[in-house]
C-alpha cells in the first residue's frame, strides 16, 4: 500500500498488489464510512483479476463501520454509475484502474448522485486514510446482498432512443471489456445484426495495436461500422467500413450535433483538446461551446452548474448526455452515434471533413513534472512575441491563422500532450516540429539553471 502513489485527482489507482492492494480496500472502506457518514453503500468491480479480493476486503473496511454494503458483482462502470443514481445509495464505489493494464487497479468513490468526488474530496479522504493506516484489515464474516439492476439499465438505455429499427451491420469488440456481460444480449434485443471479434489485446482503443484486430474484422465482415470499448465501459471509439479509426472529435462534434437537433441554442461542453472541427459543428448546428480543462469529471462539474449543458465530450471517447444521469456511458454513446451514423449521413460527413481538416494523433514529449510548469511558460512567452493568440485554461492553447494546438502536462505520467489540428496538412510539419524545438530549448535551458 502506498496512499501517496496511489492517489490521484480524482480517483485512487496503482500497480497490483504494491501500491493498490487488499489493506488499501480495507482502510478505504472504513475511512469513506467516516469521511461520508454513509448508511448504504453501492460497491462493484470490473473483470481484473484482483478486483474480487479488493471487493472482499472493501466491503469489510465498510461492514467494520455498520454500513449496509450491496454488491453488484462485475458490471461495467456507467451501469454501477446508474445504480448508485437511480437508487438511492449515499455512495458507491467502483474497483476499477479503467483503461490501464491487467497489472494495475484502483478504486472511484461516487457521491449518492453517481458523481465523482472533486479533488478537493479526494485530497481530504487521503488524510482521512493516513490516521487509519495501523488498523488491521479482517474479512468480515457475512457477505454484501447481492444487487442486479442490469434490467433496469438496460431499460433506461433504450428509453432514450427512437423506436425506429437499426439498419446498419456492425463488429463490436468487447475483449477485456465488462461490457461483455450486457452488449450482447442488449444488441440482439434491439435486433442489431452484429458480429462479435475475438481478440487479445489490452483495454485502450485509442491504441492502433488494440484495433487492429477490430479494424481487420470490419473489412472482412464488410461491416458499416466497428465499435469499441474500453475496459470498464465508459469509453468508445469508432472503425469505418475501411478499418479506419473515425476521429474522436469527429465523434464528439457529430453527438453534439445529433443532441442539439431539439436543443438549438443550448450548450455543449468539451475539453481543451477538442479542435477546430468541433467549434465547427457545434456553431453549425447553433449550439455554444464551453471549453473546460480536461478529464471527463470536468465536464460534469461543469454540467452540475451550468443547466444549460445538455451534452459534452472528451477527446478520448468520454461522452456524457444530462438526460442520463450525467454520466459517461460508453453503451448509450454508441448507440445514440449508430442511430446518428444511419440517420445524419455521417459516413460522407467523415469523408468530407478528413479533407477539410488535418488531426494529428496525441504525441507526448517526455518532462518531468518538476520543469514542466516552466516550459509551458516558456512556450507561452514565445507564442505571444509571434502575436498568436494563446489562452493558458489547461496548459497552453495557441490559435494560429488556420491552425490550433493544445500543449498541457500530463496528470498522471511525466509528459505534456500535444494535439494538434489545422484545415491543412501543408504548414502541420514546419509548426510541430517549431514546437518540438522550443520544448527541447525550454528543457536544455532550465536543466542549466
Amino acid at each position: 500500500m502506498n496512499l501517496d502513489r496511489a492517489f490521484k485527482l480524482y480517483d485512487i489507482r496503482g500497480p497490483y498488489p504494491e501500491v493498490v492492494d487488499e489493506r488499501l480496500a480495507f482502510i478505504l472502506g472504513r475511512g469513506l464510512s467516516i469521511f461520508k457518514q454513509s448508511h448504504r453503500v453501492l460497491i462493484a468491480s470490473d473483470i481484473r483479476h484482483s478486483s474480487p479480493s479488493l471487493k472482499r476486503f472493501l466491503a469489510a473496511g465498510f461492514a467494520a463501520s455498520n454500513v449496509s454494503v450491496f454488491d453488484l458483482a462485475e458490471v461495467p462502470t456507467p451501469q454501477f454509475y446508474y445504480s448508485v443514481a437511480s437508487s438511492n445509495f449515499d455512495l458507491g464505489v467502483m474497483i476499477t484502474a479503467s483503461h490501464t493494464g491487467e497489472e494495475e487497479n484502483g478504486f472511484k468513490p461516487v457521491t449518492k448522485n453517481g458523481l465523482p468526488f472533486d479533488e478537493g474530496e479526494i485530497m481530504a479522504l487521503k488524510e482521512t486514510l493516513k490516521t487509519l493506516t495501523k488498523e488491521k484489515a479482517v474479512v468480515a464474516t457475512s457477505r454484501p446482498e447481492r444487487l442486479n439492476t442490469t434490467a433496469t439499465y438496460l431499460q433506461a438505455i433504450t428509453a432514450q432512443l427512437s423506436n425506429k429499427s437499426f439498419k446498419s451491420r456492425v463488429v463490436l469488440d468487447m475483449t477485456k471489456s465488462s461490457v461483455a456481460s450486457v452488449v450482447p444480449g442488449l444488441f440482439h434485443s434491439l435486433k442489431i445484426d452484429y458480429h462479435l471479434v475475438k481478440s487479445d489485446h489490452q483495454g485502450n482503443p485509442l491504441l492502433p495495436e488494440n484495433r487492429r484486430d477490430l479494424e481487420k474484422e470490419v473489412r472482412l465482415q464488410k461491416a458499416d461500422l466497428g465499435i469499441m470499448w474500453d475496459t470498464d465501459g465508459d469509453r468508445v471509439a469508432f472503425i469505418d467500413r475501411f478499418g479506419t479509426l473515425i476521429p474522436m472529435s469527429f465523434i464528439l462534434g457529430f453527438l453534439a450535433q445529433s443532441a442539439l437537433k431539439l436543443n438549438r441554442g443550448k450548450k455543449i461542453a468539451v475539453d481543451v483538446r477538442a479542435g477546430l472541427v468541433v467549434r465547427d459543428l457545434v456553431t453549425r448546428a447553433g449550439g455554444e461551446l464551453l471549453i473546460v480543462p480536461a478529464w471527463h469529471q470536468n465536464l460534469q462539474f461543469a454540467m452540475l452548474s451550468d443547466p444549460e449543458i445538455i451534452f459534452a465530450g472528451e477527446t478520448t471517447g468520454h461522452f456524457l448526455y444530462r438526460d442520463f444521469y450525467k454520466i459517461d456511458d460508453g453503451l448509450l454513446a454508441a448507440l445514440l452515434f449508430l442511430r446518428a451514423f444511419e440517420d445524419d449521413g455521417i459516413e460522407d460527413q467523415v469523408n468530407s471533413l478528413k479533407k477539410k481538416y488535418f488531426e494529428l494523433p496525441e504525441k507526448n514529449f517526455a518532462c518531468s513534472d518538476q520543469i514542466a510548469p516552466n516550459v509551458l511558460q516558456k512556450l507561452t512567452g514565445y507564442y505571444r512575441l509571434k502575436g498568436e493568440s494563446v489562452s493558458l485554461k489547461d496548459g497552453l492553447t495557441v490559435f494560429g491563422s488556420n491552425w490550433r494546438f493544445n500543449l498541457r502536462q500530463s496528470a498522471t505520467e511525466p509528459f505534456l500532450r500535444l494535439n494538434f489540428e489545422s484545415r491543412s496538412d501543408s504548414q502541420a510539419s514546419t509548426i510541430i516540429n517549431t514546437i518540438q524545438s522550443q520544448i527541447d530549448a525550454a528543457q536544455k535551458s532550465l536543466t542549466h539553471e
